[in-house]
């Protein structure tokens, strides 16, 4: 069962997160320690509610609770001696908990709007998100503390960031396809609990703390950056949906200049995987009787130990480029054809086949910086 709505209460001991499914006939309950300053205790009853039952339970915690001044919200205060306190009425999930120097803040989604629709599967795009100090002590006068919670708010997580109960977002339409139906594909074999691509998931960090205590995924999900759009064309005898999905790569991220080439691992900056995909939605929704078809194509920086100024970013014309370290044998530029060779069908592995790397660079500059890479087998393993 996935949660799709929660709701939050506090009490000057505890938060209560209240979970329920699209249809709101199933309940979970969350409980939030607040009395752990530093520590991130969280306890999950394994039992589901009725709506009924919740009113109950809430009803109880309402007559046995005070509830004492406190700054939830970061920056904000609220004063009151309610019994009890309904602090978020309505959002979407948790994407996660972090601490800095002192207690932990909780982060979840308020405002999401559905953006595409992949058969039965649902994305959505985040549009606001709350930022939540756990403990009953308010928010920290610690001013390094401080500065650290607004370094963090400084990452726009309404940019950019999308999510979907049903669908993983971080993997191909094909890899899903395979999962669904328990198939083999390039030597790897992927099945229905197949776990995301980490790469594209931005949020692992923030989930930790979640997953260090055991709660159940159905309250978290995984979000991925980058850009997911879709458009219908209405045809005389049918009816296409057209999304393309684009995924950021999380590792060696960064800012144009500021990060370029690649690290020691083979990730390269820039990481982009782009999907388009076209649906026949007078077709079956489902992936193993509906009409799909998916192109993926990969796109990153030069797989090479290189750099650009960024201080002359102002000059007329593109910064100069240095190449900082030059490997004979290319090893980490064979790490990151080796990524890419994964995902060669496997019909052509055993044969051998062509990586074709399409070359950006000016051609008249390329020739001092780059060289066309062509690997076989033999150069990657």
């Amino acid at each position: 069962m996935r949660l799709c709505s929660i709701s939050v209460y506090e009490t000057v001991s505890h938060f209560y997160i209240i979970g329920s499914d699209a249809a709101e006939a199933k309940f979970s309950v969350l409980k939030v320690d607040r009395t752990a300053e530093r520590d991130f205790v969280v306890g999950e009853p394994d039992h589901e509610y009725s709506k009924a039952d919740v009113a109950e339970l809430l009803s109880t915690i309402s007559s046995s609770s005070i509830v004492t001044q406190s700054d939830t919200y970061y920056g904000a205060q609220r004063s009151g001696h309610n019994t009890l306190v309904q602090t978020i009425n309505k959002a979407y999930g948790l994407i996660g908990a972090i601490r800095f120097l002192e207690g932990y803040y909780l982060l979840i989604v308020t405002k999401a709007r559905v953006v595409a629709a992949l058969g039965h599967h649902a994305i959505y795009k985040i549009e606001d998100v709350s930022m939540i100090y756990i403990p009953s002590t308010g928010a920290s006068t610690n001013q390094d503390e401080q500065r650290y919670a607004r370094l963090f708010q400084s990452v726009d997580l309404t940019t950019n960031f999308y999510f979907s109960y049903t669908y993983d977002l971080s993997h191909t339409l094909q890899e899903n396809t395979l999962a669904m139906k328990n198939l083999s594909w390039n030597k790897n074999s992927y099945s229905k609990n197949l776990s995301s691509e980490q790469k594209f998931v931005w949020n692992n960090y923030l989930l930790q703390p979640f997953r260090e205590n055991l709660v159940s995924d159905k309250w978290t999900f995984e979000i991925v950056h980058g850009y997911i759009g879709q458009q219908t064309i209405e045809l005389p005898c049918s009816k296409l949906a057209l999304m393309l999905i684009a995924r950021r790569s999380s590792v060696y991220a960064g800012t144009r200049f500021l990060k370029r080439g690649t690290n020691f691992i083979g990730a390269v900056a820039n990481d982009v995987e782009t999907e388009q995909i076209v649906w026949d939605m007078f077709s079956s929704p489902r992936f193993d009787s509906g009409k799909f078809t998916s192109f993926v194509q990969r796109r990153g920086s030069v797989p090479l130990f290189w750099s650009q100024d960024p201080s002359t970013r102002g000059v007329v014309g593109k910064p100069p480029i240095f190449v900082d370290l030059v490997e004979p044998h290319a090893l980490t530029t064979a790490a990151h054809f080796r990524t890419r060779w994964r995902k060669t069908p496997c019909s052509f592995y055993k044969h051998g086949v062509f990586c074709y790397t399409v070359n950006f660079l000016l051609v008249k500059k390329a020739s001092s910086l780059f060289f066309v890479l062509i690997p076989n087998a033999q150069f990657l393993f």
